[in-house]
Formats: structure tokens, sequence, C-alpha cells
């Protein structure tokens, strides 16, 4: 089977899918909001030559649309339980019950890490008081926002610092938004992670620059990931 129709077919199925999830009354946990999500994530973890970015204008409207649906979804997963945990009387005694619980179980770094709820876009100085940021994959759901965001914090971040984004690879990137490494103006790409296994997102990691805005370096790692793309 060549690219194009490899391509063509997932388009297709991914677009079905899309059709379905945007019919539904409700993204709250279901079996039908269970079984399509399952479904495009399916659909989307095996290797594929496709270029997301480059779609057709309709195509890309889906795209982005599903992605926006989709993480309406993961939000309203995380209410359902939060209302439901803390309907009982001792809620740690349940918390198992949260599908994603054993994720938080491998983050030894939680302990060390601050959370503040706010617009990133309102911060500005206390960035450079961090080693370390991170962005989410849906902090920018299309282009425009993702660089404004990543340009802000080119701005602010104390130098040298490390900045890990999350992106997307090939035909995940129906599932989370895809940072383009051209945009990343004013950091040194150091490595760049794409998964071969469920796990969805990439991950990037780049260092904020001194004096030589844009450049980059990538290195490899083996392990479950591709690592590297190319090297400049």
């Amino acid at each position: 089977m060549s690219c194009q129709q490899q391509e063509e077919i997932l388009v297709k199925t991914v677009c079905e899918i899309y059709d379905k999830i945007s019919k539904l009354e409700s993204l709250k946990p279901s079996e039908d909001v269970n079984k399509l999500l399952a479904q495009l994530k399916l659909t989307c973890i095996p290797p594929n030559p496709i270029d997301t970015t480059k779609l057709c204008q309709k195509h890309q409207e889906i795209r982005t649309h599903l992605i926006q649906l989709r993480g309406e979804s993961q939000s309203s997963l995380e209410t359902h339980f939060s209302t439901k945990l803390g309907s009982y009387e001792n809620p740690l005694d349940h918390i198992e019950e949260f599908p994603a619980y054993p994720n938080y179980i491998k983050l030894d770094l939680s302990k060390r890490m601050f959370f503040h709820t706010t617009d990133i876009l309102n911060v500005s100085d206390e960035l450079s008081d961090y080693e370390v940021v991170f962005l989410g994959a849906l902090v920018g759901i299309n282009k425009n926002d993702k660089v404004k965001v990543i340009n802000h914090l080119a701005k602010y971040m104390a130098p040298n610092s490390i900045l890990m984004l999350r992106s997307a690879h090939g035909a995940r990137g129906f599932i989370y938004p895809i940072v383009d490494l051209t945009d990343l103006k004013g950091f040194e790409v150091l490595q760049v992670f794409h998964p071969t296994n469920e796990v969805m997102c990439s991950i990037i990691i780049a260092r904020k620059s001194i004096i030589n805005a844009g450049f980059f370096k990538l290195l490899s790692l083996t392990c479950w990931c591709n690592g590297v793309e190319w090297s400049l």
C-alpha cells in the first residue's frame, strides 16, 4: 500500500470517528464516549507517514475541533471523578477509581513541583525563578496561539533554563497539537522524543538560549522512543 493510500484511509477513518463524536449530546464519561475515544487513539497509534499540518483546510478544521473535543472530554472525565470521589466520606480510600491514578503514582517529582492556576501570558518576571518549565500539549491548540505562548516564555524564562513541551508526530497530530521546531525562537532544541507505544505525546526538550536564538542541536535517545529527526 502506498503512502498516499495509507494517509487517505487514515483521514477517512478519523473523519468518521470525528463525525460520531461531534454528534454526541455530552462528552461526560459514558460507554459511547469511551468507545469512540479509544477507537480514535487506536487509529492514531500505528506509524503513518502523514503530516497533519499539511492537510487541506477542511481536514485542518476537523483536526482542530477534534483536539478541542478530546480536551473537553478529558476535562469532563476529571470533573466526573472529582465529584464522585468528593461524595465519599473518605475520598482517598477510593482514589484508585480514577482511571489515570496509576500515572500520578509515577510522578515522583510532584513533591518538588508547584502549580499555579493562571493565564501563562499574565506571568512574566516570575518565570525566571524556575529552572524547568513544562508546556502542556493543549496550551495553544492552534499554531498562532502556541507560538504566542512560546515567544512569551522565551522572553521571560531565565537563560539556560529548560523548557519541556508536549507535541505530537504523524497520525497522533489528530489528538494533540504539533509544535514546529522552527517556532522555538530563543531556544536551543536538545532532544525530541517520538513514542512508538500507547503514549500519544512527543516530548521536546529545549534550553533557553543566551545568544544563538533558534539554533537547533538534537541528540538521540534509545529506548521505546524514536529519538531524532535531524541534527544541525
